[in-house]
């Protein structure tokens, strides 16, 4: 039994530990990143660049909620007319959460991202690929890698809403755990 208790205060702690969720990004003209739980939900503000494309990458991060899925949702804005673009690069911490392409790296792409012209989780579409970073009037923007896409919809002018799931993985101590748990009871009896 003391062994048992030994491993559940091995697992608390190795659960306490969050990931963080890292991200890079540049919007032609002004964005603003959000965390959520609810694909339909803004969320709580992660990042918001100041000023436009010309003042260079933003930055930010978050420490995700163990276990629960994440959305992360980035409006975005053309206020001066096109062109218009989002580009981006998003890590993790660790591999307790991957992206939808499964691995703890993400760049902007029409595969993994959702884009709606009206809110999040309302009405989605595949964004328009309009070229890599590097290419295009916006040149190379730093902390992003050049095989990210500048994503964005053919409607250029306005509010446009992308999305990407970030899903939580199974920590191999709750796994751990689980299974002590039934050796334990099996024993007992």
């Amino acid at each position: 039994m003391r062994f048992f208790v030994s491993c559940l205060c091995v697992a608390g702690v190795a659960a306490s530990f969050g990931t963080t969720l890292n991200l890079a990004m540049v919007a032609d003209d002004t964005f603003e990143a959000y965390i959520s739980t609810s694909d339909a939900v803004q969320g709580v503000l992660v990042a918001q660049q100041s000023g436009t494309w010309q003042n260079g990458t933003t930055t930010g991060s978050v420490v995700l909620t163990p276990n629960v899925t994440h959305y992360l949702h980035v409006r975005a804005r053309d206020i001066f007319g096109a062109p218009s673009m989002l580009v981006g690069q998003l890590s993790l911490s660790d591999a307790n959460f991957q992206f939808a392409n499964s691995t703890q790296s993400l760049l902007t792409n029409s595969t993994d991202w959702t884009l709606s012209l009206t809110g999040f989780g309302v009405n989605d579409l595949t964004p328009t690929v309009i070229g890599n970073n590097g290419t295009g009037p916006w040149g190379t923007q730093g902390n992003i890698s050049l095989s990210a896409e500048r994503i964005w919809s053919t409607q250029t002018n306005g509010e446009h809403y992308f999305t990407t799931r970030i899903d939580a993985v199974p920590e191999p101590a709750t796994l751990a755990l689980l299974g002590l748990a039934a050796v334990a009871i099996r024993r007992r009896r």
